[in-house]
């Protein structure tokens, strides 16, 4: 019985004297997995923010894609303004120049379908047949109050043969697409169809893009007009995979992959688009058991149209961004903490010297701070209850501060907080007091060479059991170069590349808050579409180079002509787009003198001249439209009229 006492002396005495290694070995595990944690939670932000980057990079291709095919339809619709009877040949040689299959992949071709009554049925089949075509006819068969025919299709394949003199108003998806075409006198999608052209192998989803002709001369300012007005159209078919492999492969990013749904739906009837094996690289979705680390549902609107997209990351996207860092952390913390808890163990029970036993603590000491700073984390504690703020070496060296330097070590890091940051840190210090929340903002520091670093604190708060705050223990660690990239990310998504100037996304923001801004304050505003006369012919004689530099002077030129308050943009090519707020009668004013400044010589470094001009579109808010896209719209066919009255113009829409 005494010796059983003796054993569990011995036992509780041992547990006592090796408390405070346990206790410390406790803490380093803390400090290890807090640590891990912020590591792990920066790397997982970086990582988002790069995905959402190539989310942004992917919707830009494929709204610029669309938008160059819009471009390919109006310069169809242009070619029968220009002539009163375009022949096929002249439509063939149009649509080869135009070089299809080579520079706008997905899309099967140009065509041009006319509008028919039922008495003009038979005489329009037996004039075709004269041509030449013998076993032409209008399909499907059957009668029907309004009838349309495929008349010219380009490039005429064999396969796309398949679908000439097919009656697209025959059917239910084509029939609307094509009515809002007609009655909204622009560009019209499609829903997802089967295409004609289909042959029964590698079948594809597909749609249609119209442009309504109207008959030359016709008054075509609302929707009864335009009814009675219509010819026919100027449409492209598209197989979705072709066009969207075609832009992938432009793009060369395995790094995201996503699945495309016609409408607004992610039913499984809605599916539009799904990736499949290109080039021998194989979608995350089929690799057995791995799951997606990062998935995001975005919609673009098309005239007609909304496709809704969902991007999820690839195997090989989270294997090159893998968190090393983190987990070197965490390796290195485990390491350390269990090397201490060893070494105190053995200091512990050893019957060493105390010089000994404070040596190797110090070298612990030394080894910890050493896995802290590599993990540049520094370690602080605040004893509320006597006002003592306690920092490890690595916050001396967050924040840019000598020990040596001051006396009073709050008001030395308060300095070093930006001052526009300040009230804000002192709110969470208060409510973290209060028990409100945790202390764990961020904010900006400011070194004594000027430059600005970025910190995350985290901490945690102890209270006594009347619920006063007594202490508080946390980290800081230093965030600069996640914000950087962060803060380089966004503007990369949201500035052209060549000009600085705003993009397509951006001036869709900003036009946005004008027009929800001149509604509020009931005033006008107004938006100017701006294309480049004789651009291409620059580009093409002088090179890209020259055509980059010019693009750059036209954007510091157009700035010089706008206010503060004014936005310029580039939306692709030569085409820029100005937003004036809070203006009206003086757009035009606005206007010539953008158009008069950027029809002065442009004067290179090697005293090489270079002489443009520009046709201008105007539209005002609300007078002409009240929606961001139709103001657009409208600037647009104002630019458009502009040309065909012979370029360097400006128009006011409505004025023609």
């Amino acid at each position: 019985m005494q010796m059983k006492r003796a054993v569990n002396n011995d036992f509780f005495k041992s547990v006592r004297s090796n408390l405070p290694s346990w206790l410390i070995f406790s803490l380093s595990i803390c400090v290890t997995f807090i640590t891990w944690s912020i590591a792990t939670k920066s790397a997982q932000l970086h990582t988002q923010d790069l995905f959402k980057f190539e989310v942004t990079q992917t919707i830009s291709s494929i709204e610029q894609r669309m938008k160059g095919y819009e471009q390919m339809l109006r310069g169809g619709l242009g070619l029968f303004k220009s002539s009163k009877q375009v022949s096929r040949l002249e439509f063939h040689h149009y649509v080869s120049n135009l070089q299809v299959n080579k520079y706008w992949p997905g899309v099967q071709g140009i065509g041009y379908a006319v509008m028919l009554n039922p008495e003009e049925k038979d005489v329009f089949v037996n004039t075709v047949r004269l041509e030449g075509y013998d076993q032409f006819n209008i399909f499907p068969p059957g009668l029907r109050d309004k009838y349309s025919s495929i008349l010219y299709l380009e490039p005429f394949t064999a396969r796309n043969q398949r679908a000439f003199g097919y009656d697209m108003y025959s059917e239910n998806s084509r029939h609307l697409a094509m009515d809002i075409a007609r009655d909204n006198g622009e560009i019209a999608f499609s829903a997802k169809i089967k295409l004609v052209q289909e042959d029964g192998t590698d079948l594809q989803n597909g749609f249609l893009m119209y442009l309504p002709l109207y008959r030359d001369g016709a008054t075509v300012e609302n929707i009864e007009q335009r009814q009675k007005a219509l010819v026919g159209y100027i449409y492209s078919p598209f197989r979705i995979d072709d066009l969207i492999n075609g832009i992938l492969l432009n793009n060369n990013n395995p790094g995201i992959n996503f699945s495309i749904y016609d409408g607004d739906s992610e039913d499984a009837d809605a599916l539009f688009y799904a990736p499949k094996i290109i080039d021998g690289y194989l979608p995350s979705s089929d690799i057995k058991g791995f799951k997606p680390s990062f998935s995001l549902v975005e919609t673009i609107e098309f005239p007609g149209r909304i496709w809704t997209i969902q991007f999820y990351s690839t195997s090989i996207f989270e294997s090159d961004v893998d968190n090393h860092l983190a987990n070197l952390v965490g390796f290195s913390g485990m390491v350390l903490s269990v090397l201490l808890l060893i070494v105190m163990l053995n200091i512990t029970s050893s019957s060493r010297k105390d010089s000994q036993s404070k040596a190797k603590l110090e070298v612990l000491v030394d080894r910890l701070k050493a896995g802290a700073s590599a993990g540049i984390v520094g370690i602080w504690d605040w004893d509320v209850e006597n006002d003592i703020l306690n920092w490890d070496s690595v916050m001396y060296q967050l924040y840019g501060l000598d020990e040596s330097e001051f006396d009073d070590l709050y008001e030395a890091w308060i300095s070093r907080v930006h001052i526009d940051d300040r009230m804000h840190i002192d709110g969470e210090i208060q409510a973290a007091l209060r028990n409100e929340k945790e202390y764990c903002p961020e904010f900006r520091v400011l070194w004594p060479d000027n430059s600005v670093h970025y910190i995350k604190a985290v901490s945690k708060t102890s209270f006594d059991i009347k619920g006063k705050a007594i202490r508080i223990v946390g980290v800081n660690y230093d965030i600069t170069e996640q914000k950087n990239i962060q803060i380089r990310l966004d503007k990369e998504a949201s500035y052209d590349q060549l000009t600085q100037l705003p993009n397509r996304r951006l001036l869709d923001d900003i036009l946005k808050k004008a027009t929800a801004s001149a509604q509020r304050n009931r005033k006008h505003m107004a938006v100017l579409f701006i294309d480049l006369d004789g651009f291409k012919q620059v580009n093409d004689v002088n090179g890209h180079h020259v055509g980059d530099w010019l693009l750059k002077e036209v954007s510091k030129r157009i700035q010089y002509c706008l206010r503060s308050s004014d936005t310029v943009g580039r939306i692709g090519g030569d085409e820029f787009l100005v937003v004036l707020p809070d203006i009206s009668d003086n757009a035009t004013d606005v206007a010539n003198k953008i158009r008069k400044i950027l029809e002065e010589p442009f004067v290179m470094t090697n005293s090489k001249i270079v002489n443009i001009s520009s046709s201008i579109g105007v539209a005002v808010y609300p007078q002409h439209a009240k929606t961001q896209s139709m103001l657009i719209e409208c600037a647009d066919q104002a630019m458009y009229e502009a040309k065909k009255r012979g370029r360097n113009e400006v128009i006011l829409f409505g004025d023609f």
